[in-house]
């Protein structure tokens, strides 16, 4: 399956042109999917001169901010003579290309961040929030709208449960509560014993507590789904169970970083519960959306311990189990009252207008700061300095065919800053 991301980030593009009244870069994962930082590449190709003179946006919306401060391997000829020449050095934050502003943009997807923290004491990079996955949430699952979802019930319980690695590693306990427990009867559930090629015994944990004690491919079917499996919905599925058990990406963490399959049960009119870090329940509501503590102890979403966090998760769902038929269809009744307003409002223009007023929010006032503190004088200062080796005079006049600065580029970019206010421009002294 194709996921056409880069709509998303066209649309980004257009929106910061129109906030900031000038062009914009926009850097992106690609090929979507990839969790490497080499692979943060320009939207749109372009010349040297035009990311020297533009402000970037770095979109690492997708996935939490894991990798922003590992080093890039820089293979660049004009970098590498720099670099021989000790006239710059390179940076560890997304901030690779020298640039002539002082700050760029972060367009990130999580709160309570320790990786926005470290942005905010770095200095280079302004933070963005906006919940991306919200926005791609209300594309991908837009069919859902019109689905009527009849439901025929044979497991009480729907627990989409593919990857296993990084950050994901608990879920491979939470499968092995399921069988100490006896739920597994109740679940339409799934556990894949190998990944990449490992098996999970094989797999060296992060968290030890995560690794199971019985012999998982025993008691539950491997998934079959790709990659993909998330931005999609299997009306099946959802017509056979009651509650959904959404497995987010963070659960052994503190941040806040909930992504489609959080939505995605809300789209399809099903109750959830929700492993992942603590608050996000709160989380969602703080968006408009219901949650079922009237129905089913949510006291989980408060406990910070992870463990303990999901042993309160399983008694939840194990105190499900023992409904009689008349709490049953009851509680069938007003979960069915919470999800119809959920599905509502995930669809509402309400909704859509909240999500994309914060975006433009948070973008307007990272743009703001960018005009405040441009940061020229420490660009020109450096160009300067470099104009005046001869190392420097010498690769450029042999290498125009690779499009690399020249004199009249920087003259350009001269021309470029005296096109803003005279306070910068004189204060830079032209």
């Amino acid at each position: 399956m194709y996921i056409p991301l880069d709509r998303l980030y066209h649309f980004i593009e257009k929106l910061a042109n129109e906030i900031y009244d000038n062009p914009v870069i926009i850097y992106r994962f690609w090929p979507h999917g990839s969790k490497k930082i080499q692979d943060i590449n320009p939207l749109k190709p372009s010349n040297w001169a035009h990311y020297q003179q533009t402000p970037g946006i770095w979109c690492h919306d997708q996935e939490p901010l894991d990798t922003v401060f590992d080093k890039r391997d820089m293979k660049n000829t004009w970098n590498d003579l720099l670099t021989m020449l000790d006239l710059v050095q390179l940076r560890t934050s997304l901030k690779w290309y020298v640039n002539i502003f002082k700050k760029n943009i972060l367009l990130h997807s999580e709160k309570r961040s320790y990786a926005i923290e470290k942005c905010l004491e770095d200095g280079e990079l302004i933070p963005v929030y906006y919940w991306s996955h919200a926005v791609i949430a209300r594309d991908w699952f837009r069919y859902a709208k019109h689905e009527a979802f009849k439901k025929n019930v044979t497991k009480q319980f729907l627990i989409y449960n593919r990857a296993w690695s990084g950050t994901r590693e608990y879920r491979l306990k939470f499968s092995d509560l399921l069988v100490e427990h006896g739920l597994v009867d109740h679940c339409r559930t799934f556990c894949s014993p190998i990944e990449d090629d490992r098996h999970y015994t094989q797999h060296n944990f992060h968290n030890n507590v995560w690794r199971p004690t019985y012999q998982l491919e025993n008691y539950l079917p491997p998934s079959l789904a790709d990659s993909c499996a998330s931005a999609d919905f299997d009306t099946q599925d959802y017509q056979s169970t009651e509650i959904e058990v959404v497995l987010e990406t963070l659960f052994d963490d503190d941040r806040l970083h909930l992504t489609e399959k959080s939505l995605r049960p809300i789209a399809c009119r099903q109750p959830f519960i929700l492993v992942a870090t603590h608050g996000s329940l709160q989380y969602l509501q703080d968006y408009g959306f219901k949650t079922f503590d009237s129905i089913w102890n949510e006291t989980y979403d408060t406990i910070e311990d992870p463990y303990q966090r999901m042993q309160a998760i399983i008694s939840s769902m194990l105190e499900i189990t023992t409904w009689s038929d008349a709490q049953r269809r009851d509680s069938i009744r007003r979960m069915k009252q919470i999800a119809d307003h959920n599905h509502k409002h995930f669809f509402s223009k309400d909704f859509s207008d909240l999500i994309m007023n914060e975006l433009r929010m948070n973008m307007a006032q990272a743009f703001d700061q960018i005009r405040q503190n441009p940061g020229f004088d420490k660009w020109l200062g450096r160009w300067r300095h470099l104009l005046q080796c001869p190392q420097i005079q010498d690769f450029l006049d042999i290498n125009q065919d690779l499009n690399q600065p020249t004199r009249h580029q920087y003259q350009q970019i001269l021309d470029f800053i005296k096109r803003y206010p005279k306070t910068v421009a004189d204060r830079i002294k032209i």
